[in-house]
């Protein structure tokens, strides 16, 4: 292989690994013209036109020209989408791919599903024009740790291009789920704040369904109270004590008055917010806590529903929300953080001063693709589909580390073992990244590898599962059930978002197995899901070998005859035979990437903490963009760790920038 320079490796995997915001498969591409093959020794691109497709509301089409070294035109074909909203995306998306150089945009407000679709062409068509992905353990040691290449230098903006200042108290980035709650809880005690969001009101990340806590009033009346030192033992040891415990303390003991009080707000709104209390069985193999506290959708779904309910709230309180406000770096006075600039939606830069301090909620960079290729390209290699929000692309984490911040050393993402690729592929590096959303994914069903052969306890946490399949061949195995399938989900009794059925209090879980049925036929007519009358037409359809793998479904289905798993020691409730035609199977390698969930550290106040490890004054970070909690692994049987984790520290640092603690 020519060896290329870091850059040129970047934007080469990144392309290859990470094709934008996957809401749904890539579908088949060729190339109009130019080689296909392995990218010029005198360039990243071998020069030509290629041409892919992909799903948004409708086929669109990208067609993309490149030089040796770049993107020279880009034409879209978005005929069919709404002409209003998709396509009149059209030129304001082009216009970001030239000046990105790159499928990683931030997409147009408002039509969310035409940039996603937008997104997976382009990132295709680079994909054949560079020749494909490009293993990291081809480059050297000193190329794959380079940070220089994602920080890059803070902006330097002259005065005279500021066109207008505004004052408050306290000033947030981000309307997630910790923004949204820091900024009502600084309006909530008397402070002028003012609420900044990158996006359009209907792209930001709004409020998570599930939020975890200790404490909270429905805990108590149910009599399900998880022990606060349990809870902060079961982070710690989590993680191999990587989190800092006075802050996984400071989440225990805030964690349930947060969650009485988005009970109370959502109430206002009639939204329900409820506990969960699932099953417990004496010999399970993984300890649950019974933390989740999950929103109950009715007809309308949207994580904007439940941030809607919080603004509306704080907005009585004084709050000012302000849409289309893209940070572009912060500001200081000696070592005091006094406010930032930004650019609006017409373009022009602003200066925010905030008097009593900024709270960044800027969410992670999941979404950056050379940020993830420099710091966690095992998470990169493990990801078949990117679900991040459209903010993640790391610009907070960058502008906090500019002010002299500190970042966490060890860097974690957020993957759920959901991914499906067609029954052709294969996950190793590079091939498992146009896959699709496979939420059944989690259920433990007998898995195979391609041999055909049971490899592992189907009920692991969810990034274990993926884990145990890094070893198998090409990373890939293959998930069967039968026509019974939705019986042995409801007896499976799994935790958190995996689960389809009501928890044991009767609390509706996030997707309900009827959604979850129409999305696997969705997957079937797509291509991912098979269907056989037979085993063997099973095994011929998902390519495995016929006799080993027949061998293994009659062992499996004679261990849940007998209750008990000899082999692996998965619970027996968890045990189900394959012995109802039809039949159905899907190839998985790599799972559903989240969020990234290390970040910039902080105290126990919630203040980003610099090089000296001392509080930042007049900084505040939270949600998925700071640190000192996660490492290596989510603890996925916690529901809602991360969301209640970003609620209740959004709280916190709201009320203490309004104090100036």
């Amino acid at each position: 292989m020519e060896k290329i320079s870091r850059k040129g490796f970047l934007k080469i995997a990144a392309a290859a690994a990470m094709s934008g915001v996957t809401a749904a498969g890539l579908a088949a591409c060729n190339a109009a013209s130019g080689s296909s093959g392995a990218s010029s020794a005198a360039g990243i691109y071998t020069p030509g036109t290629y041409t892919a497709t992909a799903k948004g509301m409708s086929e669109i089409t990208a067609t993309v020209t490149f030089d040796a070294n770049t993107i020279t035109k880009v034409e879209l074909d978005l005929s069919g989408e709404t002409e209003s909203i998709g396509g009149a995306a059209k030129d304001k998306l082009i216009e970001q791919i030239m000046n990105a150089q790159t499928s990683q945009i931030d997409g147009v407000t408002g039509a969310t599903v035409t940039s996603k679709a937008v997104q997976n062409a382009v990132a295709d068509c680079i994909q054949q024009a560079s020749g494909g992905a490009i293993n990291p353990a081809q480059q050297s040691t000193e190329e794959t740790s380079s940070t220089a290449d994602w920080l890059g230098e803070a902006p330097e903006i002259a005065e005279s291009d500021i066109k207008q200042t505004v004052d408050c108290e306290v000033l947030v980035v981000g309307a997630g789920s910790s923004g949204s709650f820091a900024a009502a809880a600084a309006a909530e005690a008397g402070a002028k704040t003012i609420l900044i969001e990158k996006f359009g009101h209907d792209m930001a990340s709004g409020i998570r369904d599930t939020l975890a806590a200790c404490g909270s009033k429905q805990q108590q009346e149910d009599g399900d109270d998880v022990s606060k030192k349990d809870a902060v033992c079961y982070l710690c040891n989590w993680s191999q004590g990587y989190t800092r415990r006075s802050l996984a303390q400071v989440w225990a003991d805030k964690s349930g008055e947060t969650m009485d009080w988005f009970t109370d707000v959502l109430a206002e709104s009639g939204i329900d917010f409820r506990h969960e209390i699932d099953e417990k069985h004496e010999g399970d193999n993984y300890e649950v806590l019974d933390v989740g506290h999950s929103t109950q959708y009715g007809e309308e779904y949207s994580e904007q529903l439940t941030m809607d309910a919080v603004l509306k709230h704080a907005e009585a309180d004084g709050l000012e929300v302000q849409y289309e406000i893209t940070m572009v770096k912060l500001e200081k006075d000696g070592d005091r953080v006094t406010g930032l600039i930004a650019k609006n939606a017409n373009d022009e830069y602003v200066r925010y001063n905030a008097s009593k301090g900024v709270i960044l909620a800027c969410g992670g960079y999941s979404g950056n693709e050379t940020m993830m290729n420099a710091l966690q390209p095992q998470s990169v290699e493990q990801t078949c589909v990117n679900y991040s929000k459209p903010g993640a692309k790391g610009d907070g984490i960058k502008a906090c580390l500019w002010a002299g911040a500190i970042m966490d050393t060890t860097h974690t993402s957020m993957i759920f073992d959901r991914g499906a690729i067609k029954p052709d592929q294969t996950g190793e590096y590079g091939k498992a990244s146009d896959g699709a959303l496979f939420w059944m994914g989690s259920q433990p069903f007998l898995k195979v590898n391609l041999k055909g052969e049971r490899f592992m306890n189907e009920y692991m946490p969810y990034d274990l599962v993926l884990h145990a399949a890094a070893s198998q061949p090409y990373h890939t195995y293959c998930t069967v059930w039968d026509s019974k399938y939705a019986e042995d989900c409801e007896h499976f009794a799994t935790h958190g978002c995996s689960r389809l059925y009501p928890h044991v209090n009767g609390t509706n879980p996030v997707f309900p197995m009827d959604y979850v049925q129409a999305m696997n036929a969705d997957l079937q007519d797509q291509g991912y899901i098979v269907e056989a009358d037979t085993i063997e037409e099973l095994a011929d359809k998902l390519g495995l070998p016929k006799e080993t793998f027949t061998a293994t479904v009659d062992h499996y289905n004679e261990l849940a005859a007998k209750g008990e798993d000899e082999d692996y020691g998965k619970e027996n409730y968890r045990l189900s035979t394959l012995s109802e035609a039809p039949f159905y199977g899907v190839r998985q390698a790599g799972g559903y990437l989240i969020c990234t969930i290390d970040g910039i550290q902080i105290d126990d106040n919630m203040h980003a903490i610099d090089q000296d490890f001392k509080a930042i004054p007049g900084l505040y970070v939270i949600g998925d963009m700071s640190g000192n909690y996660f490492s290596g692994s989510y603890p996925s049987l916690m529901a809602g760790a991360a969301a209640g984790r970003s609620a209740t520290f959004g709280r916190l640092a709201g009320q203490n920038a309004a104090a100036g603690i």
